[in-house]
């Protein structure tokens, strides 16, 4: 048996109320609010954030997946960093897909085809998009940033793979060209109609007359919308009832892109029970449909972070100024910062897979990596150990000189729950809401730019726990 062997969702805290950026140009609001990145977020860092709680349910992993319409690198494997980052076996098959929003789908279906024709154990498909809409417009309202991540593997399964259908579709709704920072949008009636309606129509029949299923006999159909109800209409004229679609979290987060279908396989995972069968879409230049039918196994799979636990964690914008700002704050900033690629391999295990050296003497870990033990000074008893990812804040100072796009800069000593004390700098918080042993997690973010590349690093965010 092949299926879903784990889920999880990752939602930046930023957000954004779309009356705050209707007001900036005199417009109608949209009602609720946006997920938003931080200035330091990317589609990668987003990505490797649900990698990480993804894999925090699955012993092993020799796959990963990452699909994006806004991949920080268009010549270097995206998927390459994420698995640095998560430490993963140089052996893992890792690939990127792109091109549409409907990638995060196809990457689905190629892992699904991957284990089923394989004796891999997990594959991680990880999708995050970062869309950019010009201001003023009514996307700029209704996208938002996530990102999720879908584990397929072997039995046990949470849910299994039953089917899929799919059809492309070569026709004109959102379009981004290479040279293009933003997208360009053709919503319309007639896209609603000619694109969305008749490519998922098509894909959801022809699934449903392959597994011989009628409409009613689906307990959640998971639809990714276009705009804040369209979905809706769509899930009526194919004979789904309204209680049957699952919950799009429209008015807190918006549309994700490439997430947007794994994130709501992830919010109905969530609440799923045993035999429940849930029919995913994909939409995005076509559209795929697939069928999951929910095992035993469900009752004994604890989500870390629910979707709604996350919602809760909000720092909002105090202005949209503020909100471009972060967005744009790494695209039109250089630091000239060059490094060679001698440089990159001598630390990028230190610096991007995050480890220490462990004294076999006395136990203590360090890091930067050494070879002298701080404690015992032994030379000769030191090993290489990868660090945890949780910690708690030492101490801390409050920067307000750094150059920062959002003021003031804070750096903490983080004590780390499995041992080493690392010095970084903090994101995702208001400052006056710092607290000695404030419990942290690790998270990758962008630190600079420069010499033609994205520099990542660790910085530390608050957990709860």
């Amino acid at each position: 048996m092949i299926g879903i062997t784990a889920h999880a969702v990752y939602i930046p805290r930023h957000r954004i109320g779309r009356e705050m950026i209707a007001s900036a140009f005199g417009r109608r609001a949209l009602p609720g609010e946006r997920t938003a990145v931080n200035f330091d977020e990317d589609s990668l860092t987003l990505a490797t954030h649900a990698v990480q709680w993804g894999l925090r349910h699955v012993s092993s992993c020799h796959g990963l997946y990452f699909a994006s319409t806004t991949a920080p690198y268009w010549e270097k494997l995206n998927a390459g960093l994420i698995a640095a980052a998560c430490d993963l076996d140089e052996e893992v098959t890792v690939a990127d897909f792109g091109g549409s929003v409907r990638s995060g789908t196809i990457a689905l279906g190629c892992a699904l085809d991957r284990v089923a024709a394989s004796d891999l154990t997990n594959i991680i498909v990880a999708a995050a998009d970062v869309r950019d809409a010009p201001p003023e417009s009514v996307e700029e309202q209704i996208f938002g940033d996530a990102g999720a991540a879908i584990v397929i593997g072997h039995d046990p399964v949470i849910a299994r793979y039953l089917g899929r259908a799919t059809v492309y579709d070569d026709f004109l709704d959102i379009v981004r060209r290479d040279r293009d920072e933003r997208v360009t949008s053709f919503a319309s009636k007639f896209t609603f109609r000619r694109g969305y309606e008749e490519a998922v129509t098509k894909a959801l029949s022809r699934l449903l007359e392959k597994v011989g299923l009628r409409p009613e006999e689906i307990n959640k159909l998971i639809l990714p919308p276009i705009d804040q109800g369209s979905h809706v209409k769509l899930s009526a004229r194919v004979g789904f009832r309204p209680e049957q679609v699952q919950r799009t979290f429209f008015e807190h987060i918006g549309v994700t892109g490439s997430s947007m279908s794994l994130l709501l396989l992830s919010a109905a995972l969530e609440e799923a029970h045993p035999n429940d069968k849930l029919l995913l879409v994909g939409y995005g230049d076509g559209a795929d449909a697939l069928l999951f039918e929910v095992t035993d196994h469900i009752d004994q799979f604890q989500v870390d972070h629910p979707i709604e636990e996350q919602l809760s964690w909000a720092i909002r914008f105090k202005s949209y100024e503020l909100f471009r700002k972060a967005r744009e704050f790494f695209r039109h900033h250089e630091d000239n910062l060059e490094i060679s690629n001698i440089l990159y391999e001598r630390e990028e295990r230190q610096n991007i897979r995050l480890y220490g050296t462990q004294c076999e003497e006395c136990g203590t870990r360090q890091f930067p990596m050494t070879r002298v033990c701080i404690a015992c000074r032994s030379t000769e008893s030191l090993r290489d150990v990868r660090l945890g990812r949780r910690g708690r804040v030492f101490t801390f100072t409050t920067d307000t000189l750094t150059p920062s796009p959002i003021p003031p800069t804070v750096m903490a000593v983080v004590d780390l729950d499995d041992g080493g004390r690392l010095y970084l700098q903090m994101t995702d918080i208001e400052p006056e809401s710092i607290r000695i042993g404030m419990p942290v997690e690790l998270t990758l973010r962008r630190l600079k730019e420069g010499g033609g590349l994205h520099h990542y690093y660790w910085k530390c965010r608050p957990e709860e726990r």
